[in-house]
């Protein structure tokens, strides 16, 4: 074999073997990327899971009445996504962001936070007559708030503009100020770490 052909069949095979590896290295990057879920995944996640309490995961004792609540929602539909605040019978108190992030374990290993949590927790009890019954769970649009009350005997819910609501004149007023009490109670807890 004359030293062209040498030269000319290393190249293909040194070719072959960039493309091989080329494959490979792209097929690895497709795994790590799949194997990561993205923010918004991890956010819908966290969501649906509250949606899906029962009252032995959400800490009511057995003979918890129907209307009593597992778990209380808020929705809020701003311009970067949806800023969702949960409560939980156990003493979950969490915000999650479907940007990405929130504040998850407050309820915890914090007096103020679940105190915050367990009070719009009780005070969705007096609007769960109020609420309808519902098996669908949609988001909210920006400036549109969405509440939910996981109870034993179902999931209600009830929507309102921000602007009514922030407007203190409407009844779910209290249910919304309660629900940003967690916000406050994180962000205090936040600014005192920094200092």
């Amino acid at each position: 074999m004359s030293l062209t052909a040498k030269i000319v069949l290393s190249v293909a095979l040194l070719t072959l073997l960039l493309a091989i590896f080329g494959v490979l290295s792209a097929r690895g990057r497709k795994q790590e990327t799949a194997a990561a879920p993205s923010k918004r995944e991890v956010y819908v996640g966290l969501r649906n899971q509250i949606f899906q309490l029962t009252r032995g995961k959400c800490g009511l004792p057995p003979g918890a009445p129907p209307s009593e609540p597992c778990a209380a929602i808020m929705d809020w539909g701003v311009k970067t996504g949806t800023v969702t605040v949960v409560a939980v019978a156990d003493g979950t108190t969490s915000i999650y962001l479907s940007s990405g992030g929130g504040s998850i374990g407050g309820g915890q290993s914090h007096a103020a936070i679940r105190e915050a949590g367990q009070r719009f927790l009780a005070l969705s009890k007096e609007f769960v007559p109020q609420m309808q019954i519902t098996t669908e769970y949609p988001l909210p649009t920006t400036g549109q708030v969405i509440f939910y009350v996981c109870t034993v005997g179902g999931i209600v819910t009830v929507r309102i503009g921000e602007d009514e609501l922030s407007s203190h004149h409407h009844p779910l007023s209290k249910l919304g100020d309660a629900a940003q009490q967690i916000i406050t109670e994180y962000r205090l807890l936040q600014t005192s770490k920094q200092h």
